[in-house]
């Protein structure tokens, strides 16, 4: 009988002990408290941080907060001890739900970071293998993980050795391309860049509290640009030529002879002092650096080069003791009997080697080597005050690591409120500078860098600064709360200025969403005499990858402005439709001065079929003033000749199937930088066929993702919708399909 009531009692209580179970779980998951906005905007703006950070800096996010609200944004915050990527993003799409006027977000201190994966066709140049190279390395640091909440990720799992970074996949099904519901910065500090972290953040955010009372008068008119040794390759009508578009982008900038500064790294050996005494000038707005780089050097010179006798013999001294010293720390090879045999080989005298042991030598070709590059040794308790400061480079932007260039400038006793720099690399000849001019018609940085979002680039810093605008207007608000009247953006179109025109053709384009009005923006490319107003329509046409399109690429290989005619010299192989061919064979011929269009060219020419080239060059030599033609000719066809057999010879490897896989596998890869539209038909018959290996396979149909301007872009749909019917079709291949197709509607 007592069992019986202790069995009756323990049930009665059961429903008591589950109810006070499921209230401790729940007080174990913390909810993100939201702190409500003090004053009501038209539109919002977000602080998110982590539970410590807050902490910290509370005195100093209030101030943040409290001058981002006077300067027009209503701002929350957010605030939790965040376990993941996505308790941060869930947060972010609620208060987006219940705030659709929300246009940015900034992440300050210590918020996870998404290493994305499978998506490195929305990057500009990413194309790490994900197979063979570690997870860490072969992912992109991204955040638009937090602010393109149209796309969708798979969890894979967090980094065993820096718990910060947690790996997501973009899944197949997901929308392919990136579309930012608003904008978004960091505010990072690394402890590459010393000092205690949160009495850091904490000064760089008062920093820009205190900005936001002193800069609303402020005019974008001093700006500085830079490029750095071996961009571009170095060609000098593609520096020439930006100054085309930079007087579009910048009116006020080009009142004076010093407000404008276009330097090249050819002005001076080392470049950097100068460059660092430039970013101290206490009025300078924008500086932007257009160079190589990594994760903590930007490359702003080339090496020394031998222009006169000494210098040339400095060089070989420092090649010939550079490579006895090096033989002699790894191969512990006798130092005396290296300088002997160096002085036989090359016929020296024993006096050129008077300086090998000379400290003062070894020190000064080490100052020389270290000049050629800022490096973040460089950067440490130097001042920087340019109020934005743009880096091209590579990897400047790697928020991920424990040091990065872009941090320095920012956590500095300096004005710098805020860099646009990338974590992976990126492509050289990517529009760097498209409507960077926003900036100059009061447009917040966030609101600009959202136009031109890669999955690598980023803004770090303060994402609600602005310029005062060159002429009052209400560009700022309208971009978020107008952004599908089509009626005001055509009235827009009618702006004298070139960047609030391309702004109007960018949403105009979004606004097609049936993609019908292409017509319409090569109307636009043909009547325009704004250098980037056609370059902007260039770009929004890609997006249609019709007819029209084509017919812009044609046309715009012979534009006037370089950075046109560069672009459509790589569309043109892309798209590959022979209508093109005997206009790329007049530029490639007659246009020889630009060096990196015609760098663009030598790859296009083989996306095409040869026959047609070779047709087209005979053609063209058929009407051509040369003095040697008919050896020119021969010379033209003969090296063609021969570069189609031999890049023709490396695709066969493709189909050879006692070849090795990896070199097949390399083949293929290979395809994604150089969609060849002749070799669809057998690219499809080579996924369709089970005799090969899956992995191939799968790589095959991912290649084919990168075709997406090429005039036959339907018929690979249909090809692969058609595979994925095939009965048994692997997972990984059927998911690979769906991808692709994804990628190409």
């Amino acid at each position: 009988m007592r069992k019986i009531y202790s069995l009756l009692l323990f049930m009665a209580l059961l429903p008591m002990v589950i109810h006070a179970a499921a209230n401790k779980k729940k007080k174990a998951v913390q909810q993100p408290v939201i702190v409500e906005p003090q004053r009501q905007c038209p539109t919002a703006f977000a602080i998110i941080t982590d539970n410590k950070t807050y902490e910290q800096c509370k005195e100093a996010l209030l101030h943040y907060r409290d001058a981002v609200e006077h300067d027009g944004l209503s701002t929350y915050m957010i605030y939790a001890d965040w376990k993941n990527p996505m308790e941060v993003r869930t947060a972010i799409s609620r208060l987006y739900g219940d705030c659709p006027s929300l246009e940015g977000i900034v992440l300050v201190g210590d918020v996870p970071i998404a290493m994305i994966r499978n998506a490195q066709h929305t990057t500009t140049a990413f194309k790490m293998n994900e197979e063979t190279f570690g997870i860490r390395e072969s992912s992109v640091p991204s955040d638009r993980f937090y602010d393109d909440l149209h796309l969708q990720f798979r969890f894979l799992q967090q980094d065993p050795d820096d718990k910060a970074l947690f790996y997501y996949q973009l899944t197949e099904e997901s929308p392919q391309s990136l579309r930012p519901t608003f904008y978004s910065a960091r505010i990072r500090h690394t402890e590459g860049i010393g000092g205690d972290k949160y009495a850091a953040v904490s000064a760089f955010l008062e920093k820009a509290a205190l900005a936001k009372y002193d800069t609303a008068a402020n005019p974008l008119d001093q700006v500085v640009t830079y490029n750095g040794g071996s961009y571009n390759y170095d060609c000098v009508i593609v520096y020439m030529d930006e100054e085309k578009a930079y007087r579009e982008n910048f009116p006020l900038a080009f009142q004076s002879g010093t407000s404008f500064k276009h330097w090249n790294f050819r002005m001076n050996q080392p470049m950097k002092y100068k460059i660092f005494s430039e970013l101290q000038r206490t009025d300078l707005d924008l500086f932007m650096f257009h160079e190589h780089g990594t994760p903590n050097q930007q490359l702003v010179n080339e090496h020394l080069v031998g222009n006169s006798s000494t210098s040339r013999y400095q060089l070989l001294q420092g090649d010939i003791y550079g490579a006895i010293r090096s033989h002699v720390e790894r191969k512990h090879l006798n130092e005396d009997s290296l300088v002997l045999a160096m002085q036989q080989k090359f016929h020296l005298t024993p006096a050129f080697f008077k300086d090998y042991k000379n400290p003062d030598f070894w020190k000064n070709d080490s100052i020389a080597d270290a000049d050629v590059y800022i490096s973040t040794t460089d950067l440490k308790g130097r001042t920087t005050n340019a109020r934005m400061v743009m880096f091209d480079a590579c990897y400047n932007g790697s928020f991920q690591d424990s040091d990065y260039v872009a941090g320095h400038y920012l956590f500095n006793g300096g004005k710098t409120l805020v860099c646009q720099a990338n974590t992976r690399n990126v492509l050289q000849d990517r529009w760097t500078i498209e409507m960077v001019g926003l900036l100059s018609h009061g447009l917040r940085v966030g609101q600009y860098n959202r136009q031109v979002a890669t999955l690598e680039g980023h803004l770090v810093g303060d994402p609600t600064v602005h310029f005062s605008p060159l002429q009052a207007n209400s560009l700022s608000q309208d971009v978020v709360l107008r952004a599908h009247d089509a009626a005001y953006w055509h009235q827009q179109l009618q702006s004298p200025y070139a960047d609030i025109q391309c702004l109007a053709l960018r949403k105009l384009a979004d606004i097609d969403t049936l993609r019908q009005q292409s017509a319409f923006f090569l109307s636009h490319f043909k009547k325009s005499r704004l250098n980037t107003v056609r370059m902007e329509c260039l770009q929004l046409l890609s997006r249609y990858a019709n007819a029209d399109f084509t017919e812009a690429v044609r046309i715009g290989l012979h534009d006037p402005y370089e950075r046109i005619a560069r672009s459509c010299a790589t569309y043109a192989g892309c798209i590959a439709d022979p209508v093109l061919v005997d206009d790329v064979i007049s530029v490639l011929q007659g246009d020889e001065e630009r060096v990196r269009a015609q760098y663009a060219l030598n790859s296009t020419l083989f996306m095409f079929d040869e026959e047609a080239i070779i047709n087209a060059l005979q053609r063209y030599f058929d009407t051509a003033d040369r003095t040697d033609i008919d050896n020119e000719r021969k010379r033209a066809v003969d090296a063609i000749r021969k570069e189609f057999a031999d890049k023709m010879k490396r695709e066969q490897v493709i189909f050879n199937k006692q070849a090795k896989d990896d070199s097949r596998m390399m083949s293929i890869r290979l395809l994604r930088n150089y969609p060849r539209t002749g070799g669809i038909d057998r690219y499809l018959q080579f996924i369709a066929d089970d005799g090969n290996p899956e992995p191939l396979r799968v790589i095959m149909a991912e290649a084919l993702g990168w075709f997406n301007y090429s005039y036959r872009r339907a018929d690979i749909i249909k090809g692969c919708q058609q595979l994925l019917n095939y009965p048994d079709l692997p997972e990984l291949l059927r998911a690979e399909l769906t991808q692709t197709i994804n990628r190409l509607k």
